[in-house]
């Protein structure tokens, strides 16, 4: 299964509908640009890891989120980037690791959580 051909953002309860611009082999990239005030940039990426030690290779899922406010001269663009990457031997069982991967997006959507990521805490 695929990705749809467009993709909502959630940004401070605003829906931001990204269309894609580029679908590859192993990933797709989604855009949306506001009248010269902003833009999103989605990527999602897949790749195989070279081989471990135990001759198993790890899948690498990247998702990569760009949030560009353009400047007013003086001031400069103002960008801000979220990535996240999920690893998984090519083996493992899929519903065990959503399970983990559930755990992580629910840990991180929590304001005290993000809050103290943001402030340098830990």
């Amino acid at each position: 299964m695929a990705f749809g051909s467009t993709l909502t953002l959630t940004v401070n309860a605003v829906a931001k509908v990204l269309n894609r611009i580029n679908d590859e082999n192993y990933g797709s990239e989604y855009y949306l640009r506001n009248a010269g005030v902003e833009e999103y940039r989605v990527v999602i990426r897949h790749s195989k890891e070279s081989p471990l030690s135990d001759g198993k290779r790890m899948d690498r899922h990247l998702v990569t989120v760009t949030h560009t406010v353009f400047g007013v001269s003086p001031a400069l663009d103002v960008q801000r980037i979220v990535t996240f990457t999920v690893r998984c031997k090519e083996n493992d069982d899929l519903t065990a690791f959503g399970y983990l991967f559930a755990g992580a997006v629910d840990y991180v959507d929590n304001a005290t959580v993000q809050g103290d990521l943001l402030t340098w805490q830990s």
